[in-house]
């Protein structure tokens, strides 16, 4: 199994690099490989990828020595085990809003006995069996990245609760979905959603959860492309 690039960064205290795709291209995935990225991420809740569109960008992502990343539509189990199967090595599950969906989330992203992964010879086990499956197992545990993505204002009233389950690597706060639920539609900066974002962050920084905006630093290819096409146009 491929060691998880990005997980390996942020254990270490370091911060891991990568780029955000809403749709699938290889030719670019190739491009930010040889830039010296760490990972990519697949934005596949709000995104357009196939089944196939996942496996096809996971072997690109491998060939250039990046760790592929997803948000996943919903943390059922069997929307999860399609990711993992196709090679994603971290999972980021939307609206964790409570104790019980932090559970799940990781449940779904882990083998027995701290999960309930199913186990199939899927590309990391190279399309066999392995000899020893009980190791297998242990280390896809190891491997796969597990974030919590707090959208909602109940996230906020759980997260102690949230912040407590076992097996869960990271959180990070979706300011925009947050605002909504808060009554502030897409106004994260309204002093009363900052004020409950810093508190969460405080709290989930004074946790054994890694605050995501700390050690995973993201773009997205489209926001790439524009700075680099705005600061070309500058110069011509």
């Amino acid at each position: 199994m491929r060691a998880n690039k990005a997980k390996a960064k942020i254990k270490a205290g370091k911060k891991a690099y990568g780029i955000a795709f809403p749709f699938k291209s290889l030719p670019l995935v190739e491009v930010v490989g040889n830039l010296g990225f760490d990972f990519i991420f697949l934005e596949a809740e709000h995104g357009f990828f196939s089944l196939p569109d996942i496996e096809e960008m996971v072997l690109m992502a491998d060939a250039k020595g990046l760790t592929t990343l997803a948000r996943v539509p919903n943390i059922h189990p069997s929307t999860i085990l399609r990711f993992l199967d196709r090679g994603v090595l971290g999972i980021m599950g939307p609206h964790i809003a409570s104790k019980a969906d932090a559970e799940a989330l990781v449940s779904a992203c882990r083998f027995a006995p701290r999960g309930v992964r199913s186990f199939f010879p899927s590309k990391y086990a190279d399309y066999v069996i392995p000899e020893d499956v009980p190791a297998y197992m242990a280390k896809a545990n190891e491997e796969v990245l597990v974030t919590a993505l707090l959208e909602d204002e109940s996230a906020l009233d759980e997260l102690d609760g949230i912040l407590s389950i076992e097996g869960l690597d990271v959180a990070i706060i979706g300011h925009y979905d947050l605002s909504q639920s808060m009554g502030e539609p897409g106004n994260y900066k309204h002093p009363r959603v900052a004020k409950a974002m810093d508190a969460a962050i405080e709290k989930i920084r004074a946790s054994k959860v890694i605050y995501g905006r700390d050690l995973v630093i993201s773009t997205d290819i489209i926001e790439l492309v524009r700075s680099g096409a705005q600061a070309f146009l500058k110069k011509a």
